[in-house]
């Protein structure tokens, strides 16, 4: 996963659903990670070599199902897309043989508690599968690569007598193609995500009658988050450089789209210690470039 997306996923799942805290909820579109390559309003999945190419050209058609690319196919396809996705696939089975000691209990006493091991060798199974796919995506106006990862997948397992491997290696492979075409999508397509992230709470260094109504608002979060937000703002003139007040109006900020005054507010939060400002800054930051692309694709449609 890029790692872009994981500090959103991370942010998400350490601040939602804690049971002592409080949220907001945000829903905000951001960008592709290869933002170029998002831009093309029509692309054509072309054959994929390799023994499983055929599989995947069909999972990536898939994925793409439902974007904001028109998918073409056939002869069409291939003269009149805007971008033309190719590739290659390659997979491979090892499975071998590997001894391994294992103790075993040969003497019990009357209470059934084992009083005597033996060490035995006995014969165990490794088996490591890897897809190797490198995907590339030319734009067909200017013969332009606008898009070349490589997309590797690997499981390793080993079993013992009594035990197996769990699934076939033909599901494992079936399951790894799935997974790279989605990793593509994640590529390629914007996303709209709604997710909570924890206000700050911390009242340190607050005189006790700011500190109660700071907590007052923490509080009403839970019902009505705009009147929360109202009462911090409201607050600045007598707390204006506290870092959770900083923090949660960065929050509000981002809330209701206001991604630039967001940034401003993350920024000082973090100059006066609230370490979750940074992160809060560079998602307002990818906020502001998911609907800049937005706009731009919406542009070249109309045009």
């Amino acid at each position: 996963m890029n790692r872009k997306r994981l500090l959103l996923a991370a942010s998400a799942l350490a601040w939602a659903g804690v049971a002592q805290g409080e949220v907001l909820e945000i829903t905000g579109e951001f960008p592709a990670n290869n933002r170029e390559a998002s831009f093309l309003e029509s692309v054509a999945v072309e054959r994929f070599g390799g023994s499983d190419g055929a599989a995947l050209q069909i999972a990536i058609e898939r994925a793409l199902t439902g974007s904001q690319f028109e998918l073409l196919a056939g002869r069409t396809g291939r003269e009149t897309a805007e971008g033309s996705i190719s590739g290659n696939v390659s997979s491979g089975v090892d499975e071998t043989t590997f001894k391994k000691k294992e103790k075993k209990c040969v003497s019990k006493n009357d209470k059934g508690k084992c009083i005597e091991e033996e060490s035995r060798e006995i014969s165990c199974k490794r088996r490591i599968i890897d897809v190797k796919a490198d995907i590339r995506i030319v734009r067909n106006s200017d013969g332009r690569i606008v898009y070349s990862e490589p997309k590797p997948f690997r499981e390793e397992v080993t079993w013992c007598p009594g035990g197996n491997a769990g699934r076939t290696a033909e599901d494992v492979i079936e399951t790894a193609i799935r997974d790279i075409a989605g990793s593509l999508r994640g590529d390629l397509v914007p996303h709209m995500d709604t997710y909570k992230i924890r206000v700050r709470e911390s009242t340190k260094g607050l005189p006790k009658d700011l500190a109660n109504r700071f907590k007052a608002l923490v509080k009403l979060t839970k019902r009505d988050a705009m009147g929360a937000c109202a009462g911090w703002s409201a607050m600045q003139g007598e707390a204006a450089e506290h870092p959770s007040l900083l923090f949660n109006l960065g929050l509000c900020s981002e809330q209701r789209g206001a991604y630039e005054r967001a940034i401003s507010f993350y920024q000082d939060a973090a100059q006066a210690g609230a370490n979750e400002g940074r992160e809060g800054a560079e998602r307002a930051t990818r906020l502001i470039a998911g609907r800049e692309d937005a706009a731009e694709r919406a542009k070249r449609r109309r045009g």
